[in-house]
């Protein structure tokens, strides 16, 4: 069977497979990797694929439906999210009346509202982790046999019983990275270009924003063998020698010691050599780890520090460890192995005032880290931090389409009594006025770029993003 994996085209540089599905003030470029999981999984099982990553190769939807219909898809799996939806399933019954193929949304979105998704124009959804819900329909099986399908029939929606999760990742093939335009993907934070790689899937932790645990992967974490992942990027360093650096897209890469210091271990021993970043948190790090993950290749870290409030991080379920106290500990470990930091914070959790976000914004100034980010909490449906809005009224949005702005950008689609949207979207900008433009910063900025001539090139179309965006 002919399948197209479709990244369909939106906005230029819009990430739908990530926490944030958006446009990032900052600018970055992200590979479909999950997408090209299910791609490897149907050609491993003899299907002709194709994958395209629309955003990533500048394609508007004319020039995507022409490569589309070239190929001749008997399936066309689409990846979705809430702010595109509307957009995707035009796209979809475009694609249905021009080939004749079925279109399956797949995602965050779909999986969670797959019965508003089908009627934006989808003909299937498979919900969840769709690696082998996507090969099972390219098997031939019927509907009414797979698991973790949603459907159309006679007028009548039907949902399957959900996919179990895949018990040993080992088995799956490698992404198929050959179907993306890897020079294509890149961010100020990496050395470009770069890739995703998965060292596992799910994550442990109760934090009641975060879609993809409570939506997709689960809420354990799966880890593949380091031998698997080893062997993995060793097959980048053969076939994709342009690839400079990856990060591990787990949610969170250290929250299992022993297996995190076994894979830095592996690397080393393996002589690698290929820079990598992760995700990390505050309460899932202590110096020997530190300092292992900077011996095997690691520069930097993305960490959740979320709020200087250790009364917002219990509301949004960040764990009992993660206070602020153990934020600047974390922190100073890093910075003292010499791996830099990219901190996230969130505004809007149950409990935000101004008060609050200015506790927050000077919590990040005192951290002192290389790389910030601020975001409005985005409440995506599926998340525990949805339904909360949700029961008390406090959403307001008429659209999904809504819940970005007219650049691409997250809008505040929510507000408190004592809190509104425009309060949110001030904070915002105010935060990053705060952040970057302090003299100290700027110092330390221009001290790092002139003894790394790579960060000062990746930062200068950062910076004038965010110039803009400062300004705006």
């Amino acid at each position: 069977m002919n399948i197209v994996f479709l990244n369909p085209p939106f906005f230029g540089s819009f990430n739908r497979e990530v926490r944030f599905q958006a446009v990032s003030p900052q600018k970055a470029l992200h590979p479909p990797i999950i997408l090209a999981y299910a791609a490897a999984v149907c050609r491993e099982a003899g299907h002709k694929v194709d994958l395209i990553d629309a955003p990533a190769l500048e394609l508007d939807e004319e020039k995507t439906l022409q490569r589309i219909a070239k190929f001749g898809p008997e399936l066309a799996v689409m990846l979705t999210s809430t702010a595109s939806v509307i957009s995707d399933g035009k796209i979809a019954r475009k694609i249905s009346e021009e080939t004749g193929a079925k279109t399956i949304a797949v995602g965050v979105h779909a999986s969670s509202v797959p019965e508003d998704t089908l009627h934006k124009g989808f003909d299937i959804v498979a919900r969840g982790e769709y690696d082998y819900t996507i090969r099972d329909l390219a098997n031939g099986i019927a509907l009414n046999k797979i698991l973790g399908l949603s459907y159309k029939k006679g007028g009548r929606i039907i949902h399957n019983k959900p996919r179990p999760l895949i018990k040993n990742l080992d088995e799956l093939p490698f992404p198929a990275r050959d179907l993306l335009p890897n020079e294509k993907y890149y961010s100020a934070l990496y050395k470009n270009p770069f890739t995703f790689i998965d060292a596992g899937r799910g994550c442990p932790m109760q934090c009641i924003f975060c879609a993809m645990p409570q939506v997709m992967f689960g809420r354990t974490y799966r880890m593949r063998s380091p031998e698997k992942v080893v062997s993995e990027l060793k097959h980048i360093r053969k076939d994709f020698p342009k690839l400079r650096s990856v990060l591990f897209n787990d949610d969170t890469l250290t929250v299992n010691k022993a297996n995190a210091m076994k894979l830095c271990e592996l690397i080393i021993k393996e002589k690698i050599n290929l820079p990598w970043g992760c995700y990390s948190r505050v309460d899932t790090i202590d110096e020997e780890l530190a300092h292992k993950m900077k011996e095997a290749g690691c520069f930097l870290v993305k960490i959740g520090f979320e709020s200087g409030c250790d009364e917002l991080l219990k509301s949004m379920k960040k764990g009992p460890n993660a206070t602020t106290a153990q934020a600047r500990r974390a922190a100073r470990i890093f910075e003292d192995a010499g791996i830099q930091v990219h901190g996230t914070f969130v505004f809007g959790m149950p409990g935000e005032t101004k008060e609050t976000i200015a506790k927050t914004i000077e919590f990040a100034k005192e951290l002192d880290i290389d790389f910030v980010q601020f975001s409005v909490a985005q409440p995506y449906p599926g998340t525990e931090f949805y339904d909360y809005l949700k029961k008390r009224n406090l959403l307001k949005f008429d659209s999904w389409s809504e819940f970005i702005d007219e650049e691409g950008c997250i809008a505040p689609i929510f507000e408190y009594e004592n809190l509104t949207r425009e309060d949110l979207d001030r904070a915002l900008h105010a935060a990053y006025k705060a952040y970057y433009l302090r003299p100290e910063y700027i110092l330390k900025a221009i001290r790092q770029r002139l003894t790394n001539p790579e960060l000062l090139k990746t930062s200068f179309r950062s910076a004038l993003n965010l110039l803009k965006y400062m300004k705006s």
